[in-house]
């Protein structure tokens, strides 16, 4: 068995939904044989034309078993193995709305997508969530009520990626890269991929059809350090100047006083 994780990178806008400049919900999750093993959303303004936004520099609202670099993992995944990547962007441009609806239309979303896939028929992941997403078409309208909802919000782009895990053994990864590496000593593979809003799209009133490219990235690590994910999970504790964790005084200075902390909790990096 091989470990793996996987990175939302970039988010090209070369044409937004509206004739103003979107304001995307965005989430990312990603599935191993139905299971939900990390996600999170986050809130992505003024998304105008031209504009290629790194998730990483977008600090997710909520998140679980997912980094705030956007990298769920590192997991351990064997052959016979099924991973999901299911990620979204919504436009919310015409509602104004403030950071509790924001907050509100994520953590809605994230639920009608692991909802979904929990509840995939034959294992068929990526159908249900594909589905799920398109029945919220509006998610202002349907989530929150917000009768005075403007044409141009809805779905700008959706995915889901279906890997085997030999299938993940078999890529073309790029040794590790001397800068910018979020995960030490990993090698990656990058995927782009171009969608449109044409089937939902009002060019009468929202202009253009939206295009968008999304790259995501699958990385392969050789081995785990707990020392490296422990400062993940605990970036306020320093040692010479270095977000590690002095780790030689053992695990339970991690911890809340009068509570335990494992190896596995670091492990899936929650928040």
């Amino acid at each position: 068995m091989s470990f793996y994780a996987f990175r939302l990178d970039t988010i090209h806008v070369l044409n937004p939904r509206g004739k103003i400049p979107d304001n995307d919900i965005v989430t990312f999750t990603v599935f191993v044989n139905q299971l939900d093993r990390g996600h999170g959303g986050g809130f992505f303004p003024a998304m105008a034309a031209g504009a290629v936004v790194p998730a990483a520099a977008v600090t997710p609202t909520t998140r679980s078993g997912m980094g705030l670099d956007w990298i769920i993992g590192p997991l351990e995944i064997a052959p016979g193995d099924v991973v999901t990547i299911a990620y979204s962007g919504f436009n919310t441009s015409d509602s104004e709305l403030d950071l509790s609806g924001q907050d509100e239309l994520i953590l809605k979303t994230l639920d009608v997508i692991v909802s979904a896939a929990a509840g995939a028929p034959g294992g068929l992941v990526g159908s249900a969530v594909t589905t799920a997403l398109g029945f919220i078409g509006d998610p202002v309208g349907k989530f929150i009520g917000f009768k005075k909802q403007g044409p141009c919000n809805g779905l700008v782009f959706s995915d889901t990626i279906t890997f085997g895990g030999a299938g993940l053994d078999a890529l073309s990864f790029r040794p590790p890269l001397p800068v910018h590496q979020n995960l030490p000593d990993a090698s990656e593979v990058s995927f782009a991929r171009a969608y449109t809003d044409e089937t939902t799209h009002n060019s009468d009133i929202c202009g253009e059809i939206a295009h968008s490219e999304i790259t995501f990235s699958v990385l392969l690590l050789p081995f785990i350090s707990v020392t490296y994910y422990a400062s993940r999970l605990f970036p306020k504790h320093w040692v010479n100047g270095r977000s590690v964790p002095n780790l030689r005084e053992g695990l339970r200075q991690l911890a809340t006083s009068g509570t335990t902390v494992s190896i596995r909790s670091l492990l899936r990096l929650q928040p």
